[in-house]
């Protein structure tokens, strides 16, 4: 690795974690009010959940989202007692609970997606047309980069 390597890997490494931080401010409890991982199950469900369909099981939701059932039933808990989601029983087996979001939280999470679409429309206006494609194409294949090391270092400890 040359010296001039170095340093323009220097100068990215902190740019990214830079961009981390700006991207977990988004996430913070005193601008939407809830915790990180309640804005992430919301986010989940409102993706993944059809309207006409039935709702996610809480380990559907833990599974794809990563994280114990535990913390999930959790997150859910907090959620439904702001009503921004919604328990109903599996018509098909009553033991099963289901999990959708509620009128109010399919508000909640349109408005944080346009107050998001905002900004991100304003950075559009600030770096032009031309080098927000170029960032989206460079990020997409810096995240695709991440993402095999992250699977090849993870592959190392499991060896």
């Amino acid at each position: 690795m040359t010296d001039r390597q170095k340093n323009i890997a220097m100068q990215l490494m902190e740019s990214y974690f830079q961009s981390q931080v700006s991207g977990n401010r988004m996430q913070n409890r005193s601008l939407y009010h809830q915790k990180p991982g309640e804005i992430m199950v919301l986010y989940y469900i409102s993706r993944n959940a059809k309207d006409d369909g039935p709702g996610l099981m809480v380990s559907e939701i833990s599974g794809k989202l990563n994280v114990t059932s535990p913390t999930v039933t959790h997150h859910i808990n907090s959620l439904e007692a702001q009503e921004l989601v919604e328990r109903q029983a599996d018509p098909a087996d009553r033991r099963v609970v289901r999990i959708r979001l509620s009128e109010k939280g399919k508000e909640y999470i349109q408005r944080i997606n346009e107050a998001r679409l905002g900004m991100f429309v304003g950075l559009v206006k600030h770096l032009g047309e031309e080098e927000s494609l170029l960032f989206t194409e460079m990020m997409r294949k810096a995240s695709d980069y991440m993402l095999k090391q992250q699977e090849a270092y993870i592959r190392g400890f499991e060896s």
